[in-house]
């Protein structure tokens, strides 16, 4: 029985060979086949390999193994530095002139610096109060407008009352003055009788 897929022959009749020169197609045929032990060298082999390669030389000497490297007699002798190293200065060159100049200077430059910073302190602070102060502006000027608007408000409501009020006082005139037209036509007509 073997893989129904490719047709090859079962895993029994298989070997390692054959897997690793590719005479099995399908691919669980081969993994099982790979993972079967195979001949590995012993490590005599090896070392016997690498001694006839001369990698690794005889053991015939029980010491330690010695190189012999030729060296120019030139190499010793440095030539002038690199000149990125010239300019480096070495700190403790400098004299004490110089060590005080850049002491003034470094203490020059944070002077400047606190001097620039106090300067865009004060310039923002003088634009904060400012802008505080346009802000305030605006709102006063939205405040008047708005109790403007309400009194506005206040004095239509008011004349409305007044107006409504006031036809209310006449309609009731009318009506006094209708029902006394009525009465004394009442009375009137009650004498002519």
């Amino acid at each position: 029985m073997g893989c129904k897929q490719t047709k090859t022959r079962s895993l029994n009749h298989t070997s390692a060979t054959e897997a690793l020169e590719g005479k099995i197609n399908c691919p669980r045929e081969l993994y099982f086949a790979k993972s079967q032990p195979t001949s590995r060298l012993s490590g005599e082999e090896i070392l016997s390999q690498l001694r006839e390669e001369g990698i690794v030389p005889d053991r015939h000497r029980s010491g330690g193994v010695a190189f012999t490297v030729a060296v120019d007699g030139s190499a010793g002798t440095r030539g002038k530095p690199p000149r990125r190293l010239e300019r480096m200065p070495v700190k403790c060159l400098y004299t004490s002139e110089e060590r005080q100049i850049i002491a003034d200077v470094a203490r020059f430059d944070r002077f400047v610096e606190q001097v620039q910073k106090r300067a865009l302190d004060r310039d923002i602070k003088r634009k904060t109060v400012l802008l505080e102060k346009e802000r305030q502006n605006l709102m006063k000027k939205m405040r008047a407008r708005q109790k403007l608007c309400e009194r506005e408000k206040r004095l239509k409501q008011f004349a409305e009352e007044k107006t409504s009020k006031e036809e209310e006082k006449a309609a009731k005139k009318k009506k006094g003055a209708a029902r006394k037209n009525h009465k004394t036509e009442e009375m009137n007509s009650s004498l002519k009788k």
